[in-house]
């Protein structure tokens, strides 16, 4: 056979696999149905875990890998399927529009502080409100944010100004309290590799299919990265935001930059899954004068939104004041 024959026959191969997930789709939507007239649990982590095993060992000519992630693309997307049909909330209407704007200050300080942040984003169309409560500090005497108290002020601000929080939590325990005061669970990128809270926060938002927002770690591959978010994916949940926050690099040694803003990876990202994938300009950079730039980076390279520190008066800011922006800078990036 020549060139033209052998793609020829691939063609029909991949028309037969494209063909062959339409019809699983189908008959997985159809299995959800039946699951649920019978009051049964739609998912099972045991089952796809054993339909996963069962295809390594009797395909031993593919590749292990290759056939883990396909699967779970597979289980990923029947769940994001059934959420969307069964559950879609408003949040999850905002989620599905682009680009995501998630904005505030890097923590909340004060009932005053917070509600001047959120009406001024309020006014520009931010629907997503973020401040600090819990605050993982290098630092064991650094401020620590306002804990349960914080998270109530930043929910209190938010449904003032009809927006919706966000917020980053350390143990499952801080979750379990405030859960009705958290819209969206930050994941931080310290704590992206604790496994233990990933598989907690999983199973606790899986009843509500809470979104959860999940940073890469700043020296985490990639491979790492999206298998932090397998964890929260095989414990129920399938609303995971994947958020790039800069990675650590040779770069630092010298460089004006609070790490290296990995933009590259967002293209990266949206070749292998079909999650959101946000990016994190403060934080990345570390500096305010780039984060204009670099949120324009991101977005022109497929970003579905970013995550932005803004804060009212910057200079005054009691943590990271060097990389936040006013509202009305933030304007320019929402006009881009």
């Amino acid at each position: 056979m020549d060139i033209a024959e052998y793609r020829q026959k691939i063609d029909t191969i991949d028309d037969e696999l494209v063909s062959l997930i339409s019809q699983r789709k189908h008959l997985s939507e159809v299995l959800i149905q039946h699951k649920l007239q019978s009051n049964m649990p739609v998912f099972d982590a045991a089952r796809e875990d054993a339909i996963i095993d069962r295809h390594i060992q009797h395909y031993a000519d593919v590749n292990p890998v290759l056939i883990e992630k396909l699967f779970h693309l597979l289980f990923a997307n029947s769940k994001r399927q059934h959420y969307k049909n069964e559950h879609l909330s408003p949040i999850a209407d905002y989620i599905n529009r682009k680009p995501i704007i998630i904005a505030g200050p890097c923590v909340v300080e004060s009932d005053t502080q917070i509600d001047a942040i959120a009406t001024a984003l309020s006014a520009i169309g931010v629907k997503f409100l973020r401040g600090g409560t819990f605050k993982p500090r290098t630092s064991p005497t650094s401020f620590q944010g306002l804990g349960d108290e914080g998270v109530k002020l930043l929910a209190t601000a938010a449904k003032k100004c009809n927006m919706y929080s966000v917020t980053e939590i350390l143990e499952a325990e801080q979750y379990a309290r405030n859960s009705e005061y958290i819209d969206i669970v930050q994941i931080g990128s310290r704590s992206m590799t604790s496994y233990g809270l990933l598989k907690s926060i999983g199973k606790l938002t899986a009843t509500d299919n809470k979104f959860v927002l999940l940073k890469r770690g700043f020296s985490a591959t990639i491979n790492e990265f999206l298998l932090a978010a397998d964890y929260i994916l095989q414990s129920g949940n399938s609303n995971v935001i994947l958020c790039l926050r800069g990675i650590r690099t040779f770069e630092q040694i010298d460089s004006s930059l609070r790490f290296t803003p990995d933009l590259a990876s967002i293209l990266e990202l949206k070749e292998k899954n079909n999650l959101p994938v946000i990016f994190d300009p403060s934080h990345s950079s570390g500096n305010a004068k780039y984060i204009v730039p670099i949120s324009n980076a991101a977005l022109q390279l497929g970003a579905d939104g970013l995550l932005i520190e803004s804060h009212c008066n910057p200079l005054n800011s009691l943590v990271d004041a060097s990389q936040a922006i006013t509202p009305n800078e933030l304007l320019h990036i929402i006009n881009l």
